[in-house]
C-alpha cells in the first residue's frame, strides 16, 4: 500500500520532514491518481529520472502537455552560469567572505542563548548575495524583505496567497539586477539570501542531534567538506520536485506517457537504505556522495560548488570553535510542502579544552 500524503491534494509527504520521529521510507514507483502524478521515490528510480532527457522541470502548477524543450537556449544559460562561478571567482569571493565569517564567529556569546540564524547565518548569506550579484551590502539589506516573500511562496507553493505575494515580489526585484546571467540576478540573491541559510539551519540541527559526530569536526575540522556533503545528504532542503514527460518512456519498469508529470520525493530517497548504509542516521565519515539535494545528470545545479563552498566556509568556524551546541529554546520550523527549515536556532555555545583557530 503506497504511503499517502499528509493531505491528500498536495504531494507532501510528513515522514519527509526533518523534525518528524518517523523517517522516510522508499517505495516502487506508483501512480497516485488523486496527485495525477507518478510519485518516485527509491534512489535508483529518482537517478533514473534525472538522468532521462524526454522527463524536463517544471513547477508545481504546470500541468499541461508540454513540448520538447529549447535545449540550445538551456545550455547557453547553463554555460554562462558556470562561466560565472569559475574556480577563480568562488576563490575569489571565499577569501573576501572568510574574514567577516571569522570576525562574526567570534563575536558569538559562550553560554548565553544566540540565535544561530539571526545572528549568524542570515547576515553572512546576506553578505554573499550582495557580492555575487553585483551589488552593495546596503541595497541588498533593502531588497532583503521582497526576497523573503519569494522564499515564503517556494516553501509552500500551495498556498494561493504566499503565490500571489511571492510572484509580485519576484517581479520587483526582476528590475533591481541588470548584470550577469539570469541566474545570478534575481533568482540568485534569492537563493543565497534565503535559500542557503535555511539550509544551513537544517544542517546545523541536524549535527546538534549527533553530538558525537560534531565532537569528531571538532577535534579534526579538516573533515567539514567531507561532512557539508554528508549533511547535504540527510537534510537536504527540497522535498519533492516535479518532472513531465515529453515522450512516452519507460523509467525502470514503469511506462510514463507523454504529458504525464512525476514526483521525485528527494528526502526520501536520499534515505534509501539500498543506497545508503544506515541512511537515517548523521556519519560525516560517508563518503560515498550520491544524493539528490543538489540535483544530478544534466539538471544539476549550477551553483554546487558555490553552495559547498559557502557551507564548509561558514560552518567550519563554528566547528572549530565550540563543542557540540546545547538547544536554548525549541526550535521554531518554518515552510511547508516544498521545503522547512528552523526559523530560528537558538542554542548556548561552549568552548571545549581544544580551541582551534585553523584557517577555514
Amino acid at each position: 500500500m503506497p504511503t499517502r500524503p499528509s493531505n491528500p491534494l498536495v504531494p507532501s509527504w510528513s515522514q519527509d520532514q526533518l523534525d518528524c520521529p518517523c523517517p522516510p521510507e522508499t517505495e516502487a514507483a506508483y501512480f497516485d491518481h488523486l496527485l495525477n502524478a507518478w510519485v518516485l521515490s527509491k534512489h535508483e528510480d529518482v537517478l533514473a529520472a534525472f538522468r532521462a532527457s524526454s522527463l524536463d522541470p517544471i513547477g508545481p502548477h504546470q500541468r499541461k502537455t508540454v513540448e520538447a524543450s529549447d535545449d540550445s537556449a538551456r545550455a547557453r544559460m547553463r554555460a554562462e552560469t558556470i562561466e560565472c562561478l569559475s574556480p577563480m571567482q568562488l576563490r575569489a569571493w571565499r577569501e573576501q567572505i572568510t574574514l567577516e565569517v571569522h570576525q562574526l564567529a567570534d563575536s558569538l556569546p559562550i553560554g548565553k542563548p544566540v540565535d544561530l540564524m539571526d545572528e549568524y547565518a542570515r547576515p553572512l548569506c546576506l553578505s554573499l548575495a550582495a557580492m555575487a550579484t553585483g551589488i552593495s551590502r546596503e541595497s541588498g539589506a533593502r531588497l532583503y524583505e521582497r526576497a523573503r516573500r519569494v522564499s515564503a511562496a517556494a516553501a509552500e507553493p500551495y498556498d494561493p496567497a504566499l503565490r500571489v505575494d511571492g510572484k509580485a515580489a519576484g517581479a520587483e526585484l526582476g528590475g533591481c539586477f541588470h548584470s550577469g546571467p539570469e541566474t545570478l540576478r534575481g533568482s540568485g540573491f534569492v537563493a543565497l539570501s534565503q535559500t542557503l541559510p535555511c539550509l544551513l539551519g537544517n544542517a546545523w540541527y541536524s549535527l546538534m542531534q549527533y553530538p558525537q559526530q560534531w565532537s569528531a569536526l571538532h577535534q579534526e575540522p579538516a573533515l567539514t567538506e567531507q561532512a557539508i556533503d554528508e549533511l547535504l545528504r540527510y537534510c537536504g532542503l527540497a522535498r519533492t520536485i516535479m518532472r513531465m514527460a515529453t515522450a512516452d518512456i519507460h523509467l525502470n519498469g514503469s511506462f510514463i506517457r507523454r504529458g504525464e508529470r512525476i514526483i521525485l520525493r528527494i528526502i526520501a530517497a536520499n534515505r534509501d537504505p539500498d543506497r545508503f548504509p544506515a541512511p537515517h542516521r548523521v556519519d560525516v565519515t560517508r563518503s560515498d556522495g550520491g544524493h539528490f539535494t543538489l540535483g544530478a545528470g544534466p539538471h544539476s545545479c549550477v551553483a554546487a560548488g558555490l553552495i559547498r563552498m559557502v557551507a564548509s566556509v561558514i560552518t567550519r568556524p563554528l566547528l572549530q570553535r565550540f563543542g557540540p551546541p546545547t538547544e536554548a529554546l525549541p526550535v521554531e520550523w518554518q515552510g511547508g510542502s516544498g521545503f522547512r527549515f528552523p526559523r530560528s536556532l537558538w542554542v548556548r555555545l561552549h568552548v571545549s579544552d581544544r580551541h582551534n583557530y585553523e584557517g577555514a
